[in-house]
């Protein structure tokens, strides 16, 4: 039995193991842009040159992404910042390591 998910978009998609909250920065207007995705490599297999990917993390369930997602999103961008900056000092990119995974 095939069990579904639905996306942001509401199309109807296979569920997959893992779900995905991200953040990436844009090089040029320096926003942060939080996302939500069931499959991290194929998001970022060819990456925009403008994006730095800079935090990801993984779910079991759907729902538990989407509860950080929008944690995230309620929050400031101080805040937000401040505690990447605890995970990710430099704010270096991360696509290099689910590039390898």
């Amino acid at each position: 039995m095939l069990t579904l998910t639905a996306e942001q978009n509401n199309t109807m998609m296979p569920k997959t193991e893992l779900s995905w909250v991200y953040i990436f920065v844009n090089a040029l207007s320096r926003e942060l842009h939080i996302g939500f995705t069931f499959n991290l490599y194929t998001r970022f297999s060819h990456p925009d040159d403008l994006e730095k990917l800079i935090y990801y993390r993984s779910f079991s369930d759907p729902f538990d992404a989407l509860a950080h997602k929008h944690l995230l999103d309620s929050l400031t961008k101080e805040s937000v910042m401040h505690k990447l900056k605890q995970m990710n000092p430099n704010l270096k990119s991360l696509i290099p390591e689910i590039s390898d995974g």
